[in-house]
């Protein structure tokens, strides 16, 4: 496994992206590539067949792993054109402090795109062309929804400069950025990733999953990325910056790998029930 992690790493160094950078997304979908069945396996791989990157070019890409960051690379693509293009798709601004619900306006949000393109997927009626779209959001969405800064921030807090103690860091890095890259980089390095019957058993998915993903995910973020900031409580303002010490950093490890696991585990779990 540890030569996995290690592959990965290398062929997507490269890339970044705004929730989970690149090899983050490439870990999950990796991961749930383990877990499928046989005939998921083999609908996956019917469906990557022809797939067209974001300019509509043959992309060549037959591996989940491979599209895993699509929905970033259609987004960066269409917003030169519309600078709306994509907005809300890959989170919910549930706020930690409260139970309620962020806005989804048109059902334009995380949690309810990965239902609706779900439903796509499974639909045998539909073109390949757009089941194949719909397999590349739910692979990206389910990991975007389990970045804990996608489904539970304060304020805007989320976008205030972050400073890693001891550590050299791209400038201009936010509270999100930071958990998106630097701190996924430190915990998936050297990770000695669970055997496939080690890791966490979930429900069967129903449409109802994703919003309960989502909730769990607000409050990983309220007890894991907002509690331990210098600081920070509900009901004040947060300061304008945040510096995240060594034991800071350190506690973020767990909660990433928990994170990942879990998203590979559910969408594995997505994929089985949708592709026969």
């Amino acid at each position: 496994m540890r030569t996995l992690l290690v592959m990965l790493l290398c062929m997507l160094g490269g890339q970044s992206a705004l929730a989970w950078n690149g090899r983050g997304h490439a870990l999950v979908a990796e991961l749930a590539w383990q877990a499928l069945t046989p005939e998921a396996r083999a609908d996956v791989e019917a469906l990557l067949e022809g797939d067209l990157d974001a300019r509509g070019e043959p992309s060549g890409r037959d591996r989940l792993t491979q599209i895993a960051s699509w929905p970033d690379e259609i987004r960066e693509h269409e917003r030169a054109n519309n600078p709306a293009a994509y907005r809300g798709w890959h989170s919910r601004t549930n706020q930690v402090c409260s139970e309620a619900l962020g806005k989804c306006p048109k059902g334009l949000c995380v949690d309810e795109i990965i239902v609706t393109q779900t439903q796509i997927l499974a639909d045998l009626q539909r073109s390949h062309r757009e089941r194949n779209e719909a397999l590349k959001w739910v692979v990206h969405l389910v990991g975007d929804l389990h970045m804990p800064l996608h489904s539970g921030e304060q304020g805007a807090a989320g976008s205030k400069p972050a400073q890693l103690s001891g550590k050299k860091q791209k400038s201009g890095s936010t509270l999100h950025t930071v958990w998106d890259d630097a701190l996924l980089d430190a915990a998936v390095k050297g990770w000695k990733i669970p055997a496939l019957d080690e890791r966490p058993t979930q429900p069967p998915y129903s449409p109802a999953e994703p919003r309960r993903w989502m909730l769990e995910s607000r409050d990983v973020s309220r007890d894991s990325v907002f509690a331990g900031l210098p600081g920070f409580a509900c009901g004040q303002p947060t300061p304008d910056q945040f510096e995240l010490d060594a034991a800071y950093q350190a506690a973020s490890v767990p909660v990433i790998r928990q994170q990942i696991l879990l998203a590979a585990q559910r969408l594995a779990g997505l994929l089985n029930a949708s592709l026969r």
